[in-house]
């Protein structure tokens, strides 16, 4: 089984999808274990990544006018200095690692890193209506509070994968399947995946 890729709009359902099809197909799911390998394999600390993840936030400047050494002021090395950039570098590296193995990867370009293996990539969107319902109920939000949230994140991931990928996030030239999860629900959404995923490897024999 190919390693997939799913990117996923925000209050599409990605992530629960993504998760079903890892159990549909009995690999492995991964997700927010991206972050744990990624600081694990560069001795930066997690939290490094979890405020960077999906989302470019940092500058150069910034991460120079904060950093520090041994919690005073020091000077300052350029190894030293926690960019975006260099986080990205160990995220990609440890989605690499990750990909040893079938599994369903959500997010964090890793439809672009692994570009050179053959890999199924899939995009899921949704009705804006269904996703701001499935955001009030998770977050507890009004529903301009979950729209906000909605476009805020949207934003964010785009930024992120147009940027490290030189690609347009959520374009369909760059998958090769997007599903709408209104139209196929959760569990349709993620038969299908399932079902295209096992006739790539029949079409593989």
């Amino acid at each position: 089984m190919r390693v997939i890729t799913l990117s996923r709009q925000f209050g599409s359902g990605g992530g629960e999808i993504a998760k079903k099809v890892a159990e549909k197909l009995n690999i492995k799911y991964v997700d927010k274990s991206i972050l744990a390998e990624a600081a694990s394999g560069s001795g930066i600390a997690k939290e490094h990544f979890e405020k960077a993840d999906e989302r470019r936030t940092n500058s150069f400047l910034y991460s120079l006018a904060t950093a520090h050494y041994g919690g005073t002021a020091a000077p300052i090395q350029l190894s030293d200095i926690i960019t975006d950039d260099k986080l990205f570098i160990h995220t990609a590296d440890a989605i690499k690692r990750l990909a040893g193995e079938p599994c369903v990867i959500v997010g964090r370009c890793a439809d672009d890193i692994l570009s050179d293996r053959a890999i199924i990539r899939v995009y899921v969107y949704a009705d804006m209506k269904s996703r701001v319902e499935r955001i009030c109920k998770l977050y507890d939000l009004n529903e301009k509070a979950a729209t906000t949230l909605i476009k805020k994140t949207d934003k964010k991931r785009a930024n992120y994968y147009n940027f490290y990928t030189s690609k347009t996030w959520g374009d369909a030239q760059n998958y090769d399947l997007c599903l709408n999860s209104d139209a196929l629900g959760i569990d349709g959404t993620a038969d299908m995946i399932k079902e295209f995923a096992l006739s790539c490897e029949r079409g593989k024999k």
